[in-house]
């Protein structure tokens, strides 16, 4: 019989802030995404999360939020953003949004979607409301297929970090509000009791 494998999620600080770098650039290294000696722009910039297998206390996942002035975001510099969407997110106010990235695990650990309760827990706790980000065109029509994620295109395809790639924004609120309706077993695991997540994620 399995015995089915137990995760901490939450907030990486301190020594787990450089394991989630470290995990970041040697998945995105070993996938062809960056170069051996790339330099990463935004780790400065970022708020990172991080799965950990409870027995060995390993980080497997890793995501992160990059904190910027929407123009130095890196959908926005990479991609053609239309203009009326650029219109849109400019009249949002600095603290609303972030882009989120770096959404990588090691092979065989289920904990992308735990991953993803846990940033947007944090996001929702801490007044965002939008989300940025450039998704491989493949994930983008999974996610949309399997998960129903109202993923809004804002500009043009390209490729980007070695695939086509579509740039994306992601009302929080709407997403929830579509999950509720369209995969409520979902919808609930996301607005679930957070007591197993890591303290500190707040």
């Amino acid at each position: 019989m399995d015995v089915k494998e137990e995760y901490f999620f939450g907030k990486a600080e301190g020594a787990l802030n450089k394991e989630a770098i470290a995990l970041h650039h040697q998945r995105y290294k070993e996938v062809g995404f960056f170069k051996q000696n790339e330099n990463d722009l935004y780790k400065d910039f970022s708020t990172y999360f991080v799965v950990q297998n409870a027995d060995l206390k390993k980080v497997v996942g890793v995501t992160r939020l990059i904190f910027m002035s929407l123009d130095d975001l890196p959908t926005m510099k990479h991609f053609n953003i239309f203009d009326i969407e650029k219109m849109k997110l400019a009249g949002l106010e600095n603290n609303k949004y972030a882009e989120i990235s770096a959404f990588t695990k090691m092979p065989k650990h289920d904990v992308g979607l735990g991953l993803m309760r846990t940033v947007l827990s944090y996001s929702l706790n801490n007044g965002l409301t939008h989300w940025v980000c450039c998704i491989d065109e493949r994930v983008y029509r999974y996610m949309q297929r399997i998960f129903k994620f109202p993923f809004e295109v804002i500009g043009e395809p390209n490729v980007y970090l070695g695939s086509k790639t579509i740039p994306c924004v992601m009302n929080l609120s709407e997403c929830l509000a579509t999950l509720k309706v369209k995969r409520p077993t979902l919808y609930e695991y996301f607005v679930e009791s957070e007591e197993n997540l890591l303290e500190g994620i707040k």
